[in-house]
């Protein structure tokens, strides 16, 4: 497996490779094909063998919350134009109309019952990654720059977004 070190970084959708290593050396995700958890190099290689095999994480690095496409994009408009600096929320876009957004562990108990949110928490709590399912980084887990982690936001942060963003999206 190519090291960081040596790679292009930050690793592109397409570099499957890039993208496993960095979930496993700079996030440090366990990654489930199937239902086993493996190293990056046996993903890469279940995954090759069998091209429609599902990547998954646990929630235990953060909190997953899921929303319909059209609000986590508003929300996330919202959270780049709000005055306060919040870090960049780390999000993905599913194929099924979907959109995960991660959040500190433990801190997406006050988006609970809220309309159109399910959340995913802890090591019970599983998402996709990409390159499976139609997933796809919106915004990265990682710095750009250097191979680092980004700072996850804290959960409660995202509730007044939320509020505005539901009421300018008319179908919720």
């Amino acid at each position: 497996m190519t090291s960081l070190r040596t790679s292009h970084w930050p690793p592109i959708s397409r570099n499957v490779a890039g993208l496993l290593t960095a979930y496993e050396e700079v996030l440090d995700w366990p990654l489930i094909v199937g239902s086993d958890i493996v190293s990056a190099r046996r993903a890469i290689a279940l995954m090759r063998e069998a091209p429609g095999l599902g990547l998954q994480t646990t929630c235990s690095a953060f909190d997953a919350v899921i929303v319909p496409a059209s609000l986590g994009s508003d929300l996330l408009v919202l959270a780049d134009r709000r005055e306060q600096s919040l870090p960049p929320i780390p999000s993905l876009a599913y194929g099924s109309g979907e959109k995960v957004l991660l959040v500190a562990p433990g801190t997406a108990a006050s988006l609970v019952g809220v309309a159109g949110v399910q959340c995913e928490s802890g090591p019970g709590g599983r998402i996709a990654l990409p390159p499976s399912g139609g997933a796809r980084w919106d915004t990265w887990p990682w710095t750009p720059a250097e191979p680092k982690s980004v700072t996850f936001s804290d959960g409660a942060a995202l509730m007044p977004l939320l509020r505005t963003a539901m009421a300018s999206t008319p179908s919720l």
